[in-house]
């Protein structure tokens, strides 16, 4: 792989962007303009409002709750937030939304996953020996219709599993030709898993998860790293592709879509609402002052995208 950084740059790159960041605005870039996209809950919707302000301004947005073509202005709560029906061209039901997308008229979704294996069959739903989580909220019948899947993630080892502890979202299967088919799937499958450590897509003939891009600070180190991780061999695609780093309207642009820091900010003591409460006052003064610190911060994110 090439790379069009010096080596101050990448220094200085490397510790500039948090996760999220780097997850969501490289995931952002992974959809076409027109398309009809589901987006999920969390960090997998900041990615599709992030494309749809800067890169695809003509997709149609979706979500489980059956909001459909909404502007996306902001990171929503839960699939039913009211934030969705912004702009909205209609709110149909939850039915009709999985209606539509048996049938073909959903071209991506993005979601997020908590373990993946190398088939890209993923786990939203139990950890053994005791963590329960969500469960599929939609996404188990989501990633059997939709034209192709784009996990959008925070890396960590324990994601990569051989063995899933329960199997919510299929993938390919096991792997074998015309797996999905057979199983009687009508959507494309999983594209790929984006994350702060890179990108990972899946090669066409075995079905395997590949390493197929990285960011530009990213050494030999790094990605012997993340082999070390994953508990297959997991393979490394024979060019390396090169992430471009966050841009300044990309992260402006996470900014206005999640003002509260809710999803941005790791540290929860550093969100807004927090902030407040740690302030020790409850007067309305407080709320005052506070709030005009942070929207001090999203008018000058605007101002980026201006």
């Amino acid at each position: 792989m090439t790379n069009e950084f010096t080596p101050e740059q990448l220094e200085e790159m490397k510790d500039k962007f948090s996760a999220v960041q780097l997850a969501c605005c490289a995931g952002s870039r992974q959809f076409l303009d027109k398309e009809v996209v589901f987006g999920g809950v969390g960090i997998s919707f900041l990615t599709v409002a992030i494309s749809k302000l800067l890169y695809t301004p003509s997709v149609i947005l979706m979500t489980e709750a059956g909001y459909v073509g909404f502007a996306g202005i902001t990171s929503m709560n839960s699939p039913a937030d009211n934030a969705g029906a912004v702009g909205a061209t209609l709110h149909q039901g939850l039915f009709d939304m999985f209606r539509d997308m048996q049938a073909g008229l959903v071209n991506a979704a993005c979601l997020g996953l908590a373990q993946i294996d190398k088939y890209g069959n993923a786990n939203v739903t139990y950890v053994a020996p005791d963590v329960r989580m969500n469960g599929s909220g939609g996404g188990g019948d989501i990633s059997c219709s939709a034209g192709r899947v784009v996990y959008v993630i925070k890396y960590a080892s324990r994601t990569f599993q051989e063995k899933l502890d329960y199997m919510t979202n299929p993938g390919y299967l096991d792997g074998g030709s015309n797996a999905r088919e057979k199983a009687g799937l009508v959507g494309g499958g999983p594209a790929c898993i984006v994350s702060d450590r890179g990108i990972f897509r899946f090669d066409k003939t075995s079905r395997e998860m590949v390493l197929a891009e990285v960011f530009p600070w990213q050494d030999e180190a790094d990605i012997e790293e993340i082999k070390s991780d994953v508990p297959w061999d997991l393979k490394i695609a024979p060019e390396l592709k090169i992430i471009a780093p966050p841009s300044e309207q990309e992260m402006a642009a996470i900014e206005l879509m999640d003002p509260g820091k809710r999803y941005l900010e790791d540290d929860i003591v550093k969100r807004p609402a927090s902030a407040i409460m740690l302030s020790g006052r409850s007067d309305l003064t407080a709320y005052r002052d506070l709030g005009a610190i942070f929207r001090e911060k999203t008018e000058e994110a605007k101002k980026h995208l201006l």
